[in-house]
């Protein structure tokens, strides 16, 4: 059987030390499987460390690696812009820790044709063990409160909006992405996956093995810097939930996403008038 194309991104900023572990277990997972050719992008974002150094040298040494190089602005918009320029045709995205490992976008595959999006998933199991190994109880309480919040405001789709591990195809990449809008660069793993959902794709989801990093930057060690981040995020969430309800009002979103899309049916009619002020 002929292999599927995959661009794999990474999105990188100060990971000098994390980050060539991972490409080196990434191209060796790439030599063995069966079922992709891959292309692997570096997407740095605005490092102050030797991280873009580092990748250069892998470059030099093959030929499948490339590096990007952006200004700081967030994780996803680095990934974002590896799915833009990547030359295969499917697309997926993992962290710079390795937290699962690469070999699951084998696992992924089946779902894609079907759906054009399939992710993996933290969630429970149907044994009902976590799936995430080494989280700290801080983080699992901000965890919890960011799933619960995500569940009041947004229709069911996925149970790990949050998780940086998915595989696209990239023609659905390309119609989700100018339907982006949320200010807050962290929260948007979330709602590329509801914009998806408005647009009509159905996202995928298999469980995957998950092993957390503690040198994770995503949420600070200190508590009132945790709570100030977990703040910002559930300020995001509701932003994004009042964004995608007047999407779907105004005809950007073809199926709601939100719960209490309702509030916001006069924006339904400030989209008409204006469309009838055009005729």
């Amino acid at each position: 059987m002929p292999k599927e194309q995959l661009t794999i991104v990474i999105p990188a900023y100060n990971e000098e030390n994390r980050l060539p572990p991972t490409i080196k277990k990434v191209m060796e997972w790439a030599d063995e499987t069966p079922a992709f050719e891959i292309e692997l992008i570096i997407v740095d974002d605005g490092s102050e460390d030797r991280t873009c150094e580092l990748v250069r040298e892998f470059t030099k040494e093959d030929s499948r690696i490339r590096l990007i190089e952006e200004t700081h602005v967030g994780a996803v918009h680095a990934i974002l812009a590896g799915f833009l320029a990547a030359k295969y045709p499917l697309v997926g995205n993992m962290d710079a820790d390795i937290a699962v490992h690469p070999r699951e976008f084998e696992n992924l595959l089946p779902f894609i044709n079907e759906t054009g999006i399939a992710q993996g998933s933290r969630s429970l199991t149907k044994e009902g063990q976590w799936t995430i190994k080494s989280k700290s109880s801080l983080r699992r309480t901000i965890s919890f409160g960011m799933f619960y919040l995500f569940k009041m405001l947004f229709k069911d789709q996925v149970n790990d909006p949050q998780i940086g591990f998915r595989l696209f195809q990239k023609e659905s990449v390309l119609k989700i992405y100018p339907t982006l809008r949320l200010w807050h660069d962290g929260m948007k793993h979330g709602e590329i996956v509801i914009r998806a959902y408005g647009l009509g794709f159905t996202v995928s989801e298999i469980h995957v093995p998950y092993i957390h990093d503690e040198d994770s930057r995503c949420v600070p060690k200190g508590l009132f810097k945790a709570a100030f981040i977990s703040l910002e995020a559930m300020a995001a969430l509701v932003s994004m939930w009042a964004q995608c309800s007047i999407d779907y009002q105004t005809g950007i979103l073809k199926r709601p996403t939100t719960r209490g899309a309702f509030l916001f049916w006069p924006f339904s009619l400030i989209s008409q008038q204006t469309k009838n002020s055009t005729i």
